[in-house]
């Protein structure tokens, strides 16, 4: 203030200072939209980072360590409101973490794809944090979403002894193969085959193919054999059959493979496979009756004269 007849001008002026004292609420949200995993198989996170303000901030730090069960993952994301983000990372096998801004009113939306071990076991957890100096509401800057397990594997079985049919008495070789074609690895599944009635005595060897792939090298008769077959490995049973001289009717032979409890297969229509074979005679050996047995006794002794003629011809 001033007058010409102010002698004091000392106190003519007045100086208030406030020094600047950002504050934002800083949130953060997380799902993969289901409560299960499939060991093997992937996740696909939504992560959303909001700033309600009242503040603009910078150096918002966002950091989400990667879960025991998760071998990689890869990420991108999307602005609104003006924020900034790093656009996306991976894939990578260690925690992620992004340093962003983000004024009053904007939102950062990261979609997080997360690749799971084909041995992941046990509950999913994944938990994603944000924080900031000027966050003055700390309970909502960290979110985590759980999936339980929920292995799957799609077990195939074939089974073919290259042939329509059976003679009694006869044998045959039956060739059964049973694959993991994943996602997850399988301990413990079972292989059944019950022999149809037509089938005497039988013996089988199995080939496991692929690190890990386990069975019972060889037996006699039915099988029922419980086996260990990672993802991609395969397992091979020879069958060598004897049938029973009496055999009758078609010969239906079926191999199933079931699962362990506790595992899905997402395919069963092929966990069973059947080969089916008609009966079928040798060639009878042709008889004779009485009247042929008598033509062949005549056609003998006609053809017994006729060399005996011979021979006096050409010793005359």
């Amino acid at each position: 203030v001033s007058h010409p007849a102010d002698g004091n001008p000392a106190n003519n002026s007045a100086t208030d200072t406030d020094q600047p004292n950002p504050q934002a609420d800083v949130s953060v949200s997380k799902t993969d939209g289901q409560t299960q995993y499939v060991p093997g198989g992937s996740v696909t996170y939504t992560i959303v980072v909001a700033n309600a303000g009242p503040s603009d901030v910078a150096g918002v730090v966002v950091s989400d360590a990667i879960p025991a069960q998760v071998t990689s993952w890869v990420w991108t994301c999307v602005v609104t409101g003006g924020a900034t983000c790093s656009g996306s990372g991976g894939p990578i096998s260690t925690n992620f973490t992004d340093t962003v801004s983000m004024p009053a009113g904007s939102t950062i939306t990261y979609t997080v794809v997360a690749q799971i071990a084909a041995g992941a076991s046990g509950n999913l957890v994944n938990t994603v944090n944000v924080s900031h100096p000027a966050d003055g509401n700390p309970a909502n800057n960290s979110a985590t979403d759980t999936d339980q397990p929920n292995p799957q594997a799609d077990l195939r079985v074939t089974k073919d002894d290259g042939r329509t049919f059976y003679i009694p008495g006869g044998t045959l070789v039956y060739t059964i193969v049973v694959t993991n074609l994943g996602p997850a690895p399988v301990t413990g599944a079972t292989v059944v085959d019950i022999l149809p009635p037509q089938i005497a005595s039988a013996s089988w060897t199995c080939t496991p193919s692929g690190a890990g792939a386990t069975c019972t090298p060889s037996g006699s008769g039915n099988i029922n054999d419980t086996v260990n077959l990672p993802v991609g490995a395969w397992l091979t049973y020879t069958v060598n059959a004897t049938i029973s001289h009496y055999a009758m009717g078609p010969m239906v032979n079926t191999v199933t493979v079931n699962l362990p409890a506790g595992m899905v297969d997402p395919t069963p229509a092929n966990n069973a496979a059947s080969d089916v074979n008609q009966r079928q005679d040798m060639e009878a050996i042709p008889t004779l009756g009485p009247a042929g047995f008598a033509t062949l006794l005549l056609m003998v002794a006609l053809l017994g004269l006729y060399l005996l003629q011979q021979r006096k011809v050409s010793a005359s």
